[in-house]
């Protein structure tokens, strides 16, 4: 399997800190839009198929090992939206 060297991070901004929080903001605002749009899907077919009642939803109460696979999402997801500060941390050099 041959590996592309990645294309370098664009450069908007003279101070590289703020080079980096855009593109963590741009990834969260990425991840809110794709999953606003599959929450609001979801909620549509239901609701239409008459499978659940208004506040349903709101009152869901996860069990233990519901909340451990959220907090695997949690983690993934965090992984990808700060990516950029742990390439950083990656490049340093060992102390």
């Amino acid at each position: 399997m041959s590996s592309t060297p990645k294309a370098p991070r664009p450069v908007f901004f003279e101070d590289a800190a703020n080079d980096r929080l855009t593109a963590i903001i741009t990834a969260l605002a990425a991840e809110v839009a794709v999953l606003s749009e599959r929450v609001h899907s979801l909620e549509a077919v239901l609701a239409g198929k008459s499978v659940i009642e208004p506040g349903t939803i709101d009152a869901y109460q996860p069990t233990p090992e519901q909340l451990a696979a959220r907090r695997e999402r949690h983690e993934a997801f965090n992984q990808r939206v700060f990516y950029v500060l742990q390439e950083e941390l990656d490049a340093l050099p060992p102390e």
